[in-house]
């Protein structure tokens, strides 16, 4: 018998529920399906590697609490970090168990991650069509991110990528109640933005201090926020729609945080 519809997500829920909860109205059953899947957890402290190129991946992980990057090393010795991974966030949500993982990753943070077994994934599919659907939008939006980047690699100047990249993380932050209105708190030291954003750690720098005395950007303490948040938007050509959640109706699939 399906489950009786959620009225609102638990206080308490996983980063994942509250994100697919925003978009549909998730039944008891969903929900408990989704958090007991995520029983199998393992702690990984900051700066451990948890993934290494080449190596098998058997199972798929679920970011629960911390910021991960996913990234490359050049033959030249040079990293690339080709993704950062939000509570909440799947890593080889789709990814083909008979095949070595094709990028490393490591914990930013002290993080909580959930190993899943393929059969679960696959058991969603089989009894619950609406998440199943929502998992396939989250691999999509992934495949969004990825896309945007690209685009800010070949046609963003260095302050447009960082502004843009900034933006992206307080919304995506904010989907799942990790930022607030006013902005949050960055992980990433600069040398790291320059590993996302294909830029040495002195344009960084220069481009972060040229945002701030515009007040395009502030960073105090490791907080992030936008004094002008519209001029932001519109210097950083950042449109919200590729971050937008996953809906069943037509036309309300939004990103949350609707900027200006």
């Amino acid at each position: 018998m399906p489950g009786k519809n959620q009225s609102a997500i638990p206080k308490n829920a996983s980063p994942l529920v509250r994100r697919l909860g925003r978009s549909v109205l998730l039944t008891s059953e969903e929900v408990d399906y989704l958090e007991t899947m995520q029983v199998n957890q393992a702690e990984v402290a900051k700066g451990d590697v948890f993934i290494h190129d080449g190596e098998p991946l058997r199972v798929t992980l679920l970011v629960r609490r911390g910021w991960v990057i996913r990234y490359r090393i050049t033959p030249a010795g040079r990293r690339l970090i080709i993704g950062v991974s939000l509570p909440g966030d799947f890593i080889g949500l789709h990814v083909n168990f008979s095949h070595s993982s094709i990028y490393s990753a490591a914990a930013l943070t002290n993080s909580s991650l959930a190993l899943i077994e393929p059969v679960r994934i696959l058991e969603i599919h089989r009894r619950f069509p609406v998440l199943a659907s929502g998992l396939d939008w989250m691999t999509m939006r992934h495949a969004n991110i990825l896309a945007e980047h690209k685009v800010s690699l070949g046609a963003r100047t260095a302050a447009q990528r960082i502004l843009h990249f900034l933006l992206e993380l307080w919304i995506r932050l904010e989907q799942v109640d990790l930022a607030s209105d006013y902005g949050f708190d960055l992980e990433l030291t600069q040398e790291q933005i320059g590993d996302c954003m294909g830029l040495s750690t002195v344009h960084v720098n220069r481009s972060i201090s040229r945002l701030s005395r515009e007040r395009l950007l502030k960073i105090d303490k490791g907080f992030v926020s936008f004094p002008e948040v519209s001029r932001s938007v519109s210097f950083a050509d950042f449109d919200e729609r590729f971050l937008m959640e996953f809906s069943t109706k037509s036309g309300t699939g939004r990103s949350r945080k609707q900027l200006p």
